[in-house]
């Protein structure tokens, strides 16, 4: 699988963990976990650990990313983003500007940190 729910999810923060080439069906998964959790509670905190990302397996997982990324993502109150790929902190930064969300890079070897910090 593309993407897994990590075991320090809690009800009000979703630790994901995406690697390879995710699919639509698999980013479905991801949205569910995220709509479930701004439910029952109106906001939701995002750990995503990036390894070996090759962004979309499809179509269909781009056109999901892009309807988060105007629809659920506005209440996400602190995102933190965990990879070691150059272009992750070059991403982060990229798109603080232009969302609510406060959005912070950690290196691979500082997941307990993003957990710790987003949760």
């Amino acid at each position: 699988m593309m993407f897994e729910i990590l075991p320090q999810t809690t009800d009000t923060c979703l630790v994901g963990h995406f690697s390879g080439k995710v699919t639509g069906e698999e980013y479905q998964h991801f949205i569910t976990a995220v709509d479930e959790r701004r439910a029952a509670h109106g906001t939701v905190n995002l750990v995503v650990q990036l390894t070996d990302f090759a962004l979309y397996g499809d179509w269909e997982a781009l056109k999901q990313d892009w309807q988060f990324a105007f629809g659920a993502y506005t209440t996400v109150e602190r995102a933190a983003f965990v990879g070691d790929q150059k272009w992750i902190a070059w991403f982060v930064e990229l798109i603080n500007p232009f969302t609510k969300a406060e959005e912070k890079h950690f290196a691979d070897d500082q997941f307990a940190q993003a957990c710790e910090w987003a949760c």
